[in-house]
Order: C-alpha cells, then sequence, then structure tokens
C-alpha cells in the first residue's frame, strides 16, 4: 500500500507529459499541413513553455528563504515563549531557519553572480 501511492504519482506525472509532447507534435503535424511553408522553427519556438527569467527565480529564492526564516523562529518561539514543549517544535524550527538561510545565502550569491546574465537577458526581452 506504501508503494502504490508513489508509483501511481510519477504513472500520473509521466503520461501526461507524453500526452502534452503527443499534443504538440499533432499540433505542429496539422499546421503543417494547412501551411507546408510554414517556418518550423518558429512555431515551435512560439510554443515552447515560456521558462522563468533568471530575475524571477531569484526573486523565487528570496520568498522561499524569508518563509522559510519566519516559520522557523515562530516554532522555534512557540517552543520557548509559550511553553508548548513539543520536541517537534524546535526541530524542524530549527531545520526551517537552516533551510532559509540557505535559499537566502543562494539568492544573495546568484544575484551577485548572475548580474550580467541578467541584463542581456533584459536586453533580448526589450529587442523582441
Amino acid at each position: 500500500m506504501v508503494v502504490v501511492l508513489p508509483v501511481a504519482i510519477v504513472a500520473i506525472v509521466f503520461k501526461s507529459a507524453l500526452a502534452s509532447e503527443r499534443n504538440r507534435k499533432e499540433i505542429i503535424l496539422a499546421a503543417l499541413e494547412k501551411n507546408p511553408n510554414l517556418d518550423v522553427e518558429d512555431l515551435v519556438k512560439r510554443m515552447k513553455k515560456s521558462e522563468k527569467l533568471i530575475k524571477e527565480k531569484l526573486i523565487a529564492r528570496l520568498e522561499r528563504g524569508c518563509l522559510c526564516c519566519l516559520m522557523g523562529v515562530a516554532f522555534v518561539l512557540l517552543y520557548f515563549l509559550l511553553s508548548v514543549q513539543n520536541e517537534f517544535l524546535i526541530i524542524a524550527g530549527t531545520a526551517l531557519i537552516a533551510i532559509g538561510i540557505a535559499f537566502l545565502v543562494s539568492y544573495f550569491v546568484g544575484r551577485r553572480m548572475l548580474a550580467q546574465e541578467m541584463e542581456a537577458e533584459q536586453q533580448n526581452m526589450k529587442q523582441e
């Protein structure tokens, strides 16, 4: 019973990815049948799922870091100030604070390292 749920989830995700890819191929083939002079590369580029910008990814890391740190601090404060003596709170709180700090470090390091790439990406967005 424990194995069935993860296997079912993986199977559903895999089948949906295959169905999505199959639908994309059918759309491209139908477009080529209607207009044989169609630029396939341009069509594929327009149909491609838009990836998040570097800046959006970094902001998501910042949000996750702040959220994890705040939840961790709340758990630790709950443990110490309200006398809710549950070991889960102190363990989860310190783990969430550590995860939050890791996300924040990732954000600040990434922002510094990827500054040029973000600028180039922004220039590409202005050109299009």
